[in-house]
């Protein structure tokens, strides 16, 4: 029976697909492989980006979105506190202060007094959490690039219709 689940190729998703083809005859797989395929290249990105935070000291990206937030109300003198930060990146305010203490304790942010309730801290980033901020943007983007870089102008362009047509359709 193991010699029947083979690799017809090294990609997964051709290799699921063949299978599942095999043993549901008949169902049109080809027809969501794209949906299959953005999972696959999602997952990849994902863990690049993982990665390059990790360099930096933090837990996985989503650190990285904290100070992203962060970095952008400094740059417009907005004061956020933990409850808006959450809510722009959709977590639990749970998380938040978990991500919070982490990045407090690598002295990339640092909670203030808030001007005006008590009951609420605002959020700082520290000069070492905008130079990390700007570090990890510019890896960010470069890793991007590196991995779009098989694509031409126009390819990415269509690319970049199709992902937002679906966005805005799933969204």
């Amino acid at each position: 029976m193991t010699d029947s689940i083979r690799p017809v190729s090294d990609d997964s998703v051709d290799w699921k697909i063949s299978n599942w083809e095999r043993v549901l005859p008949g169902t049109a797989f080809d027809r969501i492989e794209a949906a299959a395929r953005l999972v696959q290249l999602g997952a990849a990105l994902a863990e690049a980006m993982d990665r390059i935070a990790i360099r930096e000291g933090l837990v996985n990206q989503d650190d990285y979105q904290v100070l992203s937030v962060l970095r952008l109300a400094h740059h417009e003198g907005r004061l956020m506190t933990a409850t808006d930060v959450a809510n722009r990146l959709d977590m639990t305010t749970a998380t938040m202060v978990n991500r919070l203490d982490r990045l407090e304790r690598l002295g990339y942010a640092e909670r203030t007094p808030h001007p005006t309730d008590r009951r609420a801290a605002g959020l700082a980033i520290t000069p070492d959490g905008i130079a990390c901020a700007q570090r990890m943007v510019l890896l960010r983007t470069e890793e991007r690039e590196w991995r779009l870089a098989v694509l031409t102008d126009e390819e990415r362009a269509a690319l970049t219709a199709v992902l937002r047509k679906l966005a805005n359709a799933w969204g």
